[in-house]
């Protein structure tokens, strides 16, 4: 008698730990967290660390704690694949997160959707992605930063406005994110009936950008497009002005990545950016992004952690939405989002599972990266 109320105590004291403890909902990301990239991969997963502890502060989603469980894909697309197939094979993760490399994301999406995993993308760029997904074919993938084409068509209308859209070059790495910069350029300006006026790229991991950058001189475009990323864009920069070049700087140029030195100079002044975010930006959302962000990380947010933010704050308003925590309702949750940014526009995705959110125009004056305007992508 004695061993059954053990027994049965025992088991209602489970019952009861359960109840007051449901399991947690385990999210997959996917990162360079080595290698070149791995700067940006912590940023991204440090931005996904904040969206995650202000949810669970507050109780959770669906009154159970997130938890995030990273994987390393070293923006690597045989490595990535690998990855998130070996992450995906025990249906643990209910979605998966950013990527970062468009290389690596345009390889996993297969992989997402015959697993029927939402894919929510924070960082990678390609146009290719946003065009495959929806409606282009890929239903499981969602891709909340804005895609090259659209960055790039509220750069050059604000360029245009400004009397700069003609002559520009384009000087960029030999990737899918530097191709697609390329062809998002082609098409914002044959729009407008100009052309670029010259293409040179790069390989990743080049050290010395001597040869290219002499080639871009010869050329000599009024401005001059960069798509650089990691520490390829330090050297590129740092050995641009060391080579003296005056060329007006433009495109994806990453503002909060140029030595401090190089931008005290001067020497950048008058260059223009389109950036997804910048923590810049004057307005009450931002300011408290920033001050949360810097608290929890002791360094400022640049745009993947703020994309990978955004990015997970959409995904949690799904997964809520979804009332369920189930893949497949998170993903029809997805398609009816609307959600206010932090830049305050209202998130919600087009028929292709692009969102559309505030770009901002940068340009560099005085030494400093000022704010020149915002437009929705």
């Amino acid at each position: 008698m004695k061993s059954l109320l053990v027994a049965v105590l025992a088991a209602s004291l489970f019952a009861t730990a359960a109840m007051a403890d449901p399991p947690p909902i385990h999210i997959g990301s996917t990162l360079p967290l080595t290698g070149n990239l791995a700067f940006f991969g912590q940023h991204s997963r440090w931005g996904t660390e904040l969206a995650v502890a202000e949810a669970n502060a507050a109780g959770g989603v669906l009154g159970r704690k997130i938890v995030v469980d990273y994987q390393d894909n070293q923006c690597n697309p045989a490595v990535g694949v690998s990855s998130v197939t070996r992450m995906l094979s025990d249906k643990t993760d209910v979605a998966l997160l950013d990527g970062v490399c468009s290389s690596v994301i345009l390889a996993i999406m297969p992989v997402v959707q015959r697993a029927q995993v939402p894919l929510v993308v924070a960082n990678g760029s390609a146009t290719a992605i946003a065009d495959a997904s929806g409606v282009g074919g890929n239903i499981w993938t969602f891709k909340v930063n804005p895609s090259d084409a659209s960055l790039v068509e509220a750069l050059v209308g604000w360029l245009q406005t400004q009397g700069k859209a003609d002559g520009i070059g384009f000087l960029g790495e030999d990737t899918d994110f530097g191709r697609a910069g390329v062809q998002a350029f082609e098409q914002a300006l044959g729009k407008r009936g100009l052309k670029l006026a010259s293409v040179e790229y790069y390989q990743q991991g080049t050290a010395d950008f001597t040869t290219v950058l002499t080639k871009v001189q010869r050329a000599a475009p009024k401005s001059l497009a960069l798509y650089s990323v990691g520490a390829d864009f330090q050297n590129l920069i740092r050995q641009y002005f060391s080579m003296g070049l005056t060329i007006p700087l433009t495109g994806r140029l990453l503002t909060d990545q140029i030595p401090k030195e190089i931008l005290a100079s001067g020497r950048l002044n008058g260059a223009t950016a389109v950036q997804p975010y910048t923590a810049e930006i004057d307005l009450p959302a931002n300011h408290a992004f920033v001050t949360a962000f810097q608290k929890m990380h002791d360094a400022p947010p640049n745009l993947l952690s703020y994309e990978a933010y955004e990015t997970t704050r959409v995904l949690l308003d799904a997964i809520k939405r979804s009332g369920t925590a189930e893949p497949a309702a998170i993903r029809e949750a997805l398609t009816k989002t609307k959600l206010k940014s932090i830049l305050g526009a209202e998130i919600e995705f087009d028929n292709h599972n692009l969102a559309h959110n505030n770009a901002v125009i940068v340009m560099i004056k005085d030494g400093k990266v000022q704010v020149v305007g915002l437009s929705k992508t």
